[in-house]
């Protein structure tokens, strides 16, 4: 039975993707030009991926995704998006790229496929769209293979005091929001419906561990993933932002990297 609140989210994200394909914050036209969208924390992260099955969770339009196909990666995607696996496709036919994309809802992806991986990755701006984190670290540890490792870079669950410091970092209930700006077009509202969870880390590690992995190391970063307001600069050109005021005296940024032994 799908989940109503994610079954909004999903109208929501068929809204956007076209608003975040065309944007110059994505690098669509870089990616089919020959070069990558991913960062250097990811990068580094999962080193040398040549002849590895890859699983990208929660893909949107396939950027990363067929940037890791780039750097030599057998890649599959996976998203709830109708309209992000439709420009994922799209994608594969400009870049020449091979890969897999496949519309589902995440916490219904077990069983979808049948296919192991020795990478399972997800990345900025995600973790926040799940409304069981439990059953999503499930998933994770399903999809790899013994000895595979996942990785994930994403907002800290902190950033909602950056953003709004009046939330909660231990909130309970979902963030419920219409009309709301697009984070790309801020000049375009997002008129579907969009529902947030809030994941303190120690949720976050503790569905991990719950589901048998073993982690072996967690990062914190002062420094954001994608530029927030006009005001907003990168300081070394590798598409992270800090605010005006430079680094941060919070985390805005966390990585965790964990083995399925």
């Amino acid at each position: 039975m799908p989940h109503p609140d994610h079954e909004k989210n999903r109208a929501a994200w068929n809204e956007m993707v076209d608003l975040h394909v065309n944007h110059m914050e994505y690098r669509t036209q870089e990616v089919i030009d020959g070069g990558s969208s991913l960062k250097r924390l990811e990068l580094e992260a999962l080193g040398d991926v040549k002849g590895k099955s890859l699983l990208h969770l929660m893909c949107q339009f396939g950027l990363d995704t067929l940037s890791w196909a780039r750097e030599g990666a057998e890649v599959t995607g996976v998203d709830i998006s109708d309209m992000s696996i439709k420009r994922a496709n799209e994608m594969v036919q400009k870049t020449g790229l091979e890969g897999e994309f496949i519309r589902c809802d995440l916490l219904d992806f077990i069983g979808v496929i049948d296919e192991k991986f020795d990478f399972v990755y997800q990345s900025y701006g995600t973790h926040c769209w799940l409304s069981d984190i439990f059953k999503w670290a499930e998933v994770v540890a399903h999809y790899l293979k013994p000895g595979g490792t996942f990785y994930i870079v994403d907002g800290h669950p902190m950033e909602v005091l950056h953003y709004d410091p009046g939330m909660s970092y231990f909130a309970k209930e979902p963030e419920r929001t219409v009309g709301q700006p697009d984070y790309c077009a801020r000049d375009t509202k997002i008129m579907h419906e969009q529902v947030e969870w809030q994941h303190p880390v120690f949720e976050i590690v503790n569905a991990l561990i719950q589901a048998g992995l073993t982690i072996e190391r967690m990062d914190e970063y002062n420094f954001g993933y994608y530029k927030v307001e006009e005001d907003w600069y990168s300081e070394d050109g590798g598409h992270y932002w800090y605010p005006p005021g430079g680094p941060t005296d919070y985390p805005l940024l966390l990585a965790i990297k964990a083995k399925k032994l």
